[in-house]
């Protein structure tokens, strides 16, 4: 009889299940096979067929995909659960909720989502992620990543394709510049560095490769980009470094985001700063409701913030 683990849906969903593979293959449990659920149909179906040892295996992993279909987990197949030394594995795939295994819930293994980071401990994150994979990636370089892929399983990714073109070497803004970003991305990017140094030329040519998507992502990638400032420009003193640590940001470290935030308001003054800020906030709220004001009202506020009105 097996032993069930379900593995909930979630980005990280196969990294997980690569993961949980490789741990049972090492202690003896070796995949093999892997199933849609509708080749089987019924959970007695797919009891009936896949949970006996092959003939040449005397513990084994199976992997059910899709195992939602199957319907409710009948409850005249709950005593045929065994625990974690079962010989027979099944490893259940979920495309949705898992509503239909809340008769056995407490009986199997389950495999929740990765933890998320909000975004202001995302540096700090890729930083503990990059000394876990045995590479290193430069603050900077960690807070663009931070700053632009919202997915955490996608700045996973991103770091340990970085950590392979580095080849061993600290990962560098340069890199990620280069590396992980599409037009799109590099679109961003320039805009945000040219509203920071105020390179009107750089943020109208970054802005027509932008308007074909939705402004609330750009909204927050220039108040992201800028919230240093407004820290900056409200906590003075022995209190800007305690302010900065709280969003994620050490100011003892090299910090692309503090350098960069540090030009804008020096470039703008904290006044036009904070204007801009609350005019985000308002633009934010009302892409939510029937009185968007879409591209036309965020860069009416970009502009006059970049004139210095």
């Amino acid at each position: 009889m097996p032993h069930i683990i379900a593995i909930e849906y979630s980005d990280s969903q196969r990294r997980q299940l690569k993961a949980k593979l490789d741990e049972l293959a090492k202690k003896g449990w070796p995949l093999s096979g892997k199933y849609e659920a509708q080749s089987f149909g019924t959970w007695e179906k797919l009891f009936e067929n896949a949970i006996s040892p092959g003939l040449f295996a005397q513990r084994e992993v199976i992997v059910i995909e899709e195992a939602g279909e199957l319907g409710d987990f009948p409850e005249s197949l709950a005593p045929l659960i065994e625990d974690e030394e079962a010989n027979t594995i099944m490893i259940l795939i979920f495309s949705g909720d898992m509503k239909t295994l809340k008769p056995i819930i407490k009986q199997i293994t389950v495999i929740k989502p990765e933890a998320q980071v909000p975004p202001w401990k995302r540096q700090a994150w890729l930083a503990s992620l990059a000394k876990d994979e045995g590479c290193r990636i430069a603050p900077e370089a960690a807070q663009m990543l931070a700053e632009n892929i919202e997915s955490q399983e996608e700045l996973r990714s991103e770091l340990l394709k970085l950590a392979m073109y580095a080849d061993g070497r600290e990962i560098t803004a340069g890199d990620v510049s280069a590396l992980s970003f599409d037009e799109g991305g590099r679109a961003i990017m320039t805009f945000l560095d040219g509203v920071c140094a105020n390179n009107p030329q750089d943020v109208a040519r970054s802005l027509g490769h932008l308007r074909g998507e939705p402004v609330l992502p750009v909204l927050a990638a220039i108040t992201n980009r800028l919230r240093p400032a407004l820290v900056m420009s409200s906590f003075q003193g022995k209190y800007t470094d305690e302010a900065l640590k709280a969003i994620g940001l050490d100011p003892a470290k090299k910090s692309y985001a503090i350098n960069k935030a540090k030009s804008a308001l020096k470039l703008y003054g904290a006044e036009r700063i904070n204007i801009f800020m609350a005019k985000s906030s308002r633009l934010s709220f009302l892409e939510k409701t029937s009185r968007a004001e879409g591209w036309q009202g965020f860069e009416l506020a970009l502009w006059e913030l970049m004139a210095k009105v």
